[in-house]
Formats: C-alpha cells, structure tokens, sequence
C-alpha cells in the first residue's frame, strides 16, 4: 500500500506511516511494518509500505472490502490485500502493495 505522511511532522517516517494507518477506522492496530520506498512531494511523503494489521472485523469479509475500507482518499491508497484471519489466536491481517 502507499501511504501519504505530511513533510512537518517532527517523528521518525515510519512512526508517521503507522500513526496514520491508525487513523483509518478499519484499523484497530498494526502489528508489523516495513517501508518499502519513499517518495517526496511537496507537502508529504509517499512511503510504499508492507504491513500486517489488526482490522475491525465488521470493516469487511472479503479482501476487496476490506482493501476498500483501508483506503483514505487523503493518506492511504493502492491496497492489495493478500489475506485474511478471522480467528483472533490467528496472525493479525495481512496488507500488502503488490506493485
């Protein structure tokens, strides 16, 4: 997935991405994340990102709806779901960028 995070922020780009995944309702938290490239923009940086996440069970039962639900037209875009858990003693949920 790519995720936006603003230039201004004073914490380390990675802290910035999982605070901002945070943010997304779906998530009710990550549990694993790598960056996988960052891009600059004027405002933000675009970080190209790995992530295994704890997700509101009611957000969605397939990947697409869920890859729908984590999506934030202002930070969050380009999700690839790879996998889904529904057994809470299971890993948490699995997103991936498949670029």
């Amino acid at each position: 997935m790519t995720v936006a995070v603003s230039r201004d922020g004073s914490q380390r780009l990675a802290d910035g991405v999982e605070a901002r995944l945070r943010r997304v309702d779906a998530v009710e938290s990550v549990e694993s994340l790598e960056l996988e490239g960052v891009h600059p923009g004027l405002n933000d940086l675009t970080a190209e990102v790995t992530t295994t996440l704890r997700v509101d069970p009611e957000a969605a039962t397939d990947r697409a709806g869920l890859a729908a639900a984590l999506q934030d037209p202002y930070a969050v875009s380009e999700v690839t779901v790879t996998a889904l858990r529904d057994d809470a003693r299971e890993p948490p949920d699995e997103v991936v960028d498949a670029a």
